[in-house]
């Protein structure tokens, strides 16, 4: 007995939820799929979702953001497995769901398990190469490279878990900024002692952001890294940058970085907005930013 709980804003849900009813009924198992929306400033429905028997969807009044919104959908499911999805993926095979059924009875012992990301060539454009880049070199990665690092590489864009470990390691509806919620309900699902697999069974991200947003959400999850930092609900263990930041800090190199940043951040977007932005190049943004961050922002 499956639950699917998808929250969207602002995006077309239909073509996913069309998917997922006509994979689900082919299989025997009970289900529904609720989607909420989060109080979309646009209408984009392509299609009614309440005419169709297992589905409720809902428009909430009022924008709860990313955490929130998933408590609440887990909190209308019914069944004893949760499956969540992001409205802007579709799954790659049509065994998706059956993938999943099937690895609930071959490997009890798990209570979460994720089915990994890819991206399709036919999404890339040039105005989209920096996120599209980002997806298919740092999150599209075989499960077997991501059960060597479980926790580091959880997304909640295709996760299946049992409700009664949701129950307990919920989201932490303190994050309000954009970024790195995955990351700390990992960390959580790690520290209580739940066991994670990952499979391949993968969505496609369809929903590429432009480049120029897609580095400003960029910039807004890097602030968001250090301000959970400080507030110790997120561990260096489970992030990379974070990482090399406190390698920096012990070593009292962080004031060159952000100097670095604040001198060339206007260079430096231009060309990490441009068809050809290279991840290493990214990445040492990020770092940069970081330290200009946590300098702008010391801890207590």
């Amino acid at each position: 007995m499956l639950s699917v709980l998808i929250p969207t804003y602002n995006f077309d849900v239909c073509p996913l939820v069309h998917k997922l009813v006509e994979l689900l009924d082919i299989t025997d198992t009970e289900y529904e799929i609720i989607v909420l929306d989060d109080a979309s400033n646009i209408d984009v429905l392509s299609c009614d979702l309440n005419t169709l028997k297992p589905v409720h969807f809902e428009k909430l009044k009022e924008n709860t953001g990313r955490s929130r919104i998933r408590n609440t959908l887990a909190k209308k499911a019914r069944y004893p497995w949760l499956l969540f999805l992001d409205a802007d993926t579709l799954p790659v095979h049509e065994e998706y769901i059956q993938n999943y059924l099937e690895i609930i009875k071959t490997h009890p012992a798990y209570d979460v398990f994720f089915g990994g990301i890819r991206y399709r060539p036919e999404d890339y454009r040039p105005d989209n190469s920096l996120r599209y880049n980002y997806g298919t070199r740092r999150e599209s990665h075989s499960a077997q490279k991501r059960n060597k690092h479980p926790y580091t590489s959880l997304l909640m864009s295709n996760t299946l878990m049992k409700k009664s470990v949701f129950d307990q390691i919920t989201f932490n509806e303190k994050i309000k900024l954009y970024g790195h919620e995955d990351a700390v309900f990992s960390f959580d699902l790690h520290h209580a002692g739940f066991s994670l697999k990952h499979i391949d069974n993968p969505v496609y991200h369809t929903g590429l952001e432009e480049n120029k947003v897609f580095l400003k959400k960029s910039k807004t999850a890097v602030r968001n890294l250090w301000l959970l930092y400080k507030q110790k609900l997120i561990s260096p263990k489970i992030n990379k940058l974070l990482r090399y930041y406190l390698f920096l800090e012990k070593a009292g190199l962080t004031s060159i970085p952000a100097a670095l940043y604040e001198k060339n951040q206007y260079h430096w977007e231009r060309k990490l907005t441009g068809e050809k932005a290279s991840m290493k190049f990214f990445d040492l943004f990020r770092l940069t930013y970081l330290c200009y961050v946590a300098r702008e922002n010391p801890k207590p």
